[in-house]
C-alpha cells in the first residue's frame, strides 16, 4: 500500500506556516494530537480521580484518594513499554535521557571501581558517552573504546571480541548514529558483551526510535535509553530495564531500609527505580507520550490491533517512505559539484551507494568553501530549516574530518516531508556551489 503522506501532512497543524522542516533529528514538528494531549493533561492532572461504583456480592471498591496525575504517569509508562518491547514496570521517566543516564551512572558506583571497565563507541551522542566518562572518572573504572568504520560511519561488531574481558561492566552503544544515519548491529554487541561478560548493555535509540521498530528482548538489551521529542512528544526522555529487578544492583542514597528486614529482590528494584526518577514527574508534559507513540502506531491507517501490533505495521511503511525521500536527496546532492555527503561519498569521487549499509533516513553534507553555519543560513532564508551540528555533538563527524571543515548540515527525514522539500533544498544547496 502507498503511504498516504497527505494524510500524515494532515495531522500536523504547524506545517501550515510556509516553512520547509528537514531538522527533525534537533526538533521534530509536534502533531496536533500530542499538543492537545499536553494541554489536556496539564487542566486535569491535579484533579481526583473518580472511585468507580462497586456493585455485586463478590466486587472490590477501588481505593480512593487516586490522582488524575497519577494515572497520566502510569499510561505514559505503558506506552514507552509498548514503544521498545518491555513492561511498565521497567520503566524510568524523566526530563530526557541526558538526565536520566547521569543518574544511572553515578548510581553504578560498585560496578564501575577501579579494575573494572567500561567500552564506549564513537557513533553514540554525548549523551551517553559523557555520563560514562564522568563516573569512571570518579570511581575508577577504566574506559575502552569501539571505534567507527570512517568511510561509512558504521560501528563493526566484530571489533568487541576484542574489547569486552570479564571484567567489563557496562557497554553502552547507540542503535543509530544521529548524524550520518549508520545503524548498529546491537543484538550481536549484546550477544558478545554477554558471552564474555556479566556486563550491563545500555542502548541509546532516540535516533533509531522515529523510524523502526524496537525490540529489548531481541536486541538482548539490559537498558534502553529514548527521548520522547525526536518522535514528536514533550520533552520526555525513559530508561527502561529489560528485567525489572536488575536496579536492585544499584546504590541510591535514596533507598534505604530497615537494619533487620528481609530483603525482597522485587520491592527493592521498584524502589530503586522510582528513586531514579529524581525530582518526581511533570503529568502535564506525560500526558503527550501516549499520543506521540500512538502517532506513530497510525501513521498507517490501516494498521489495526494493539498499539504493539500497530507500531510494527505503521513504522516500516513510514520508513520504506522516507527512505525513499532520503535517496532522493543524496542523489540530487552528490550531482551538485562541491557538495561532499558524509559517509557516503568516498575518496577520488567514487561514492557508495545509498544501500550500501543498513541506515536510518538521515544525511549529513558539506559544501566546499563554506563552512556548516553559513549554509545554514542561507536554508533559513530561502525558508528551509535543517539542523546545523555543532562540533561537540558528535564524536563520529569529528573523526570522519568534519570539524577542518567548519561542520556539517544534517537532514532528518519525518512522515510529513514530501519531494518537493527535499527539492526545494537541493535547489538552494545548488545556489551556493
Amino acid at each position: 500500500m502507498v503511504f498516504d503522506v497527505a494524510r500524515v501532512r494532515g495531522l500536523y497543524v504547524s506545517l501550515s506556516d510556509g516553512w520547509t522542516y528537514l531538522n527533525a533529528g534537533e526538533r521534530a514538528q509536534v502533531p496536533e494530537r500530542v499538543s492537545s494531549a499536553v494541554s489536556r493533561a496539564f487542566r486535569t492532572a491535579p484533579l481526583q480521580a473518580h472511585t468507580e461504583m462497586s456493585s455485586g456480592s463478590h466486587s472490590r471498591a477501588q481505593v480512593p484518594g487516586g490522582a488524575v496525575g497519577a494515572q497520566i504517569t502510569a499510561s505514559a509508562r505503558l506506552a514507552v513499554a509498548d514503544l521498545v518491547g518491555g513492561r511498565p514496570d521497567g520503566v524510568v521517566l524523566g526530563p530526557n535521557r541526558a538526565v536520566l543516564l547521569h543518574t544511572l551512572s553515578t548510581a553504578m558506583s560498585r560496578q564501575l571501581r577501579m579494575g573494572r571497565e567500561v567500552v564506549l563507541s564513537r557513533v553514540d551522542d554525548p549523551a551517553n558517552i559523557a555520563p560514562w566518562l564522568m563516573a569512571c572518572d570518579l570511581y575508577g573504572a577504566q574506559v575502552r573504546w569501539a571505534e567507527a568504520d570512517l568511510s561509512t560511519g558504521t560501528l563493526p561488531e566484530w571489533q568487541y571480541g576484542d574489547l569486552v574481558t570479564p571484567d567489563t561492566a557496562l557497554v553502552a552503544v547507540a542503535a543509530a548514529n544521529a548524524h550520518v544515519g549508520t545503524v548498529t548491529d546491537v543484538a550481536a554487541v549484546a550477544r558478545e558483551v554477554h558471552r564474555r561478560s556479566r556486563g550491563w548493555v545500555v542502548v541509546d535509540a532516540t535516533a533509531y526510535a522515529p523510524y523502526r521498530v524496537i525490540d529489548i528482548d531481541a536486541w538482548e538489551a539490559d537498558v534502553v535509553a529514548v527521548d520522547l521529542a525526536p518522535l514528536g512528544g514533550p520533552e520526555i526522555g525513559a530508561l527502561v530495564f529489560r528485567d525489572p529487578t536488575l536496579p536492585a544492583q544499584l546504590k541510591l542514597m535514596d533507598v534505604a531500609r530497615g537494619r533487620h528486614a528481609t530483603v525482597d529482590v522485587e520491592a527493592e528494584a521498584e524502589r530503586r527505580l522510582r528513586a531514579l526518577e529524581v525530582g518526581g514527574h511533570a503529568p502535564g508534559l506525560l500526558g503527550g507520550v501516549p499520543a506521540a507513540v500512538d502517532h506513530l502506531a497510525n501513521l498507517d491507517d490501516a494498521a489495526s490491533g494493539t498499539r504493539r501490533r500497530r507500531l510494527e505495521e505503521s513504522l516500516p511503511k513510514a520508513e520504506s517512505y522516507m527512505h525513499v525521500l532520503a535517496q532522493h536527496l543524496v542523489h540530487g546532492l552528490q550531482s551538485l559539484r562541491g557538495v561532499h555527503v558524509v559517509g557516503l561519498d568516498g575518496e577520488f569521487d567514487e561514492p557508495f551507494s545509498y544501500d550500501s549499509v543498513e541506515r536510518i533516513p538521515r544525511v549529513s553534507f558539506m559544501v566546499a568553501g563554506l563552512d556548516a553555519a553559513t549554509v545554514g543560513r542561507r536554508l533559513v532564508a530561502n525558508n528551509v530549516i535543517a539542523q546545523v551540528v555543532p562540533l561537540e555533538d558528535s564524536a563520529l563527524l569529528d573523526q570522519m574530518g568534519v570539524a577542518e571543515q567548519g561542520g556539517a548540515v544534517c537532514v532528518a527525514m519525518s512522515p510529513h516531508n514530501t519531494a518537493y522539500d527535499v527539492d526545494h533544498l537541493v535547489r538552494v544547496v545548488a545556489g551556493l556551489v
